[in-house]
């Protein structure tokens, strides 16, 4: 019986190679570094948020927790003033994250509040809003309130504080 080169080659590339020496590519998957952008901090860009550390204001866990919580913030001071540039920042910011529940007017008829089926936005022309501190309404934004998410995430302190005097400003008592 003849054997040919070839044979013997192959007999000895996957002969030996079953009896524990492994292809190649047998451990790539398991070799490799890991690469997860989780794992590595990147730095932080431009305008971005911290996820923590960066709010100060306690998070209540019930509603009289948030009740009391929302009076106490009536003590804090708006640090914007209520520039032009500042109002002007503020209407863009609502423009983008709060026409569509309070609608443009500011009454509570944006797209989205209309399919509202239990409560309506609150009309931010009424005295509940107007009455309020400044600082009330900042917690409303950072921690949000009954139907209302938080935008904690969304606007950055400084940003609140523009939509903030755009409210005041655009749909208080004139």
């Amino acid at each position: 019986m003849k054997i040919s080169i070839r044979a013997i080659a192959l007999l000895l590339l996957f002969g030996y190679a079953n009896l524990g020496w492994g292809y190649p590519w047998d451990q790539d998957m398991v070799d490799q570094p890991i690469a997860k952008p989780q794992r590595t901090p990147a730095p932080a860009g431009p305008n971005s948020i911290p996820i923590e550390g960066g709010e100060t204001m306690p998070s209540p866990t019930t509603d009289q927790g948030m009740d009391e919580a929302k009076d106490a913030a009536a003590a804090i001071p708006n640090p914007i003033p209520a520039t032009a540039e500042s109002l002007a920042t503020g209407e863009y910011l609502y423009q983008m994250n709060c026409l569509v529940c309070h609608g443009k007017e500011g009454q509570g008829d944006g797209p989205v509040g209309q399919k509202f089926v239990t409560k309506s936005p609150v009309d931010l022309h009424e005295d509940y809003t107007q009455d309020q501190a400044d600082g009330q309404l900042f917690f409303t934004l950072t921690r949000g309130r009954a139907l209302m998410p938080f935008y904690r995430d969304a606007l950055s302190v400084e940003e609140r504080w523009h939509v903030i005097n755009y409210v005041k400003n655009e749909f208080g008592k004139k």
